[in-house]
């Protein structure tokens, strides 16, 4: 299909108009083009926008879930493009469902490429026109194109944004295009940001139980302490895990009442980067981040 520019089709229409009554136009020529510049704006002023919007979400850790990719204003569009980028170590790719069944020829075969989504990668496409009436699919506004299922991965208070947005990754560059059967309209996009629950890794939870102080040092490269305060001896679980929520350190045992000074050494760790470390007894739970240059 090849797309021409709308306002090539009005510039035809009012030339033609102006052959039609071309005696008219030559005595007044400076009334026609008046009335050209006051029509050209007004057409430019009904461009066409389509809006996108990926919600903001809050999950827990291990959850499997799914997110709405909505569309308003979404008028007689014929062809659209885009990617959904997001990162791979907080959120998990599974599948595409729930694809608009108003949307002919939309399907996860055809429509969805997602041989990057362990990248944090995923091609949406999709073309469609009616070739009697010459038009595209019109939906109502704020209906769900289709629902991507993921499952949390990452640690508490890890987060990512979801994104519709260009894949600079490949040659040409996937870029973002929707279009109805005369031109590329504009699109407005809302991106969402994906959050796993559980305590901020820059905060401190302060309890009646206990203290947990911010490792030092902070980075570290051989060896940090992560030091805690009970108030009384008591049951404590010491955990450290890496931002894909894998446990890479685990001490779980009666603490006496005081000051705790637990070692951390570098071959304990898998590899330089941010880890977060909690505390949990009974009524309740820490967590910091340290991280290891």
């Amino acid at each position: 299909m090849q797309v021409l520019p709308k306002i090539g089709h009005h510039f035809s229409f009012i030339l033609s108009f102006g052959k039609l009554l071309a005696i008219p136009i030559i005595m007044k020529m400076p009334n026609f083009y008046s009335l050209l510049v006051a029509m050209l704006m007004a057409f430019g002023l009904n461009a066409q926008n389509v809006s996108i919007a990926v919600p903001d979400m809050t999950v827990d850790p291990g959850e499997w879930f799914s997110v709405e990719i909505k569309a308003s204003d979404f008028e007689n569009i014929v062809s659209m493009q885009y990617a959904l980028l997001w990162n791979p170590s907080v959120i998990q790719f599974q599948s595409v469902t729930a694809l608009n069944s108003n949307m002919p020829e939309f399907t996860v075969v055809s429509s969805f490429n997602s041989t990057a989504a362990n990248l944090g990668r995923m091609k949406v496409s999709w073309y469609w026109f009616d070739p009697i009436t010459e038009e595209g699919v019109t939906l109502d506004d704020n209906s769900t194109l289709f629902k991507v299922n993921f499952k949390a991965v990452g640690g508490m208070g890890t987060n990512t944004m979801l994104e519709v947005a260009e894949d600079t990754t490949v040659i040409p560059t996937f870029v973002i295009e929707f279009a109805n059967f005369d031109e590329v309209v504009d699109v407005n996009i809302e991106n969402g940001k994906i959050s796993i629950s559980g305590v901020n890794a820059t905060e401190e939870t302060f309890t009646e139980d206990f203290t947990l102080f911010q490792n030092s040092p902070n980075p570290f490269t051989e060896t940090t302490y992560i030091s805690f305060n009970l108030n009384v001896s008591t049951e404590a679980k010491l955990t450290v895990f890496d931002g894909s929520g894998k446990t890479v350190l685990h001490q779980n045992k009666k603490f006496p009442a005081g000051l705790s000074r637990i070692p951390v050494q570098r071959d304990m760790l898998s590899s330089a980067g941010s880890y977060f470390y909690t505390l949990e007894t009974e009524r309740a739970t820490a967590t910091r981040q340290l991280i290891m240059q």
